[in-house]
């Protein structure tokens, strides 16, 4: 989707709480579409937390995007991902990804996860890239390969494929307190 993430180190440096920061973050999505063509688009980050454990490990995190924002350029097929038969953006207006704990390495984390969307949640692997650090904030890009059939999505797979791919690039900054729950 964009060029590979150039990888930093995760350190105990990075021990706390980081908040994710909606304005500079992004997530992007693409799915084979009726057989040839592929659909690219993009949802809105709404926010998330990610504590990070003294070994540099992933202790937890939550990211949320905001359903209703899904964008693929084409409003045909955004209303229709929006709707029941997709979705169901008016009685899921947030999609959940809460990642389970993972252990640092070198280049970041590989980290399991379940994403909840439509009022169901499917496992979703994913590769968690560092790529860039300092004192008050990080970067990270995050991908991963979603396969849709849990959701409870019944559209045939020659319409769309089965599994989408995720690419996400997130900006924290950290907090000086723990966040309510």
């Amino acid at each position: 989707m964009t060029a590979p993430a150039r990888a930093v180190t995760p350190s105990a440096a990075m021990v706390g709480w980081w908040a994710v920061d909606p304005a500079t973050s992004t997530a992007r999505f693409r799915v084979r579409d009726k057989l040839v063509a592929t659909a690219r688009g993009t949802i809105a980050v709404a926010g998330g937390t990610i504590r990070i454990g003294a070994a540099g490990d992933v202790v937890s995190a939550r990211v949320e995007l905001t359903t209703a924002s899904i964008d693929t350029g084409n409003r045909h097929r955004d209303r229709d991902l929006r709707t029941e038969r997709f979705l169901s953006a008016d009685r899921h207006p947030t999609i959940v990804v809460q990642a389970a704990p993972a252990p640092a390495r070198s280049d970041g984390w590989t980290v399991p996860a379940q994403l909840q969307a439509r009022g169901s949640s499917v496992p979703v692997d994913l590769t968690v890239t560092l790529t860039a650090v300092d004192e008050g904030s990080a970067a990270v890009r995050i991908t991963g390969r979603l396969d849709r059939s849990g959701l409870g999505i019944k559209v045939p797979g020659f319409v769309i494929a089965r599994f989408v791919d995720l690419e996400v690039d997130i900006r924290a900054h950290r907090l000086d307190h723990t966040p309510a729950d």
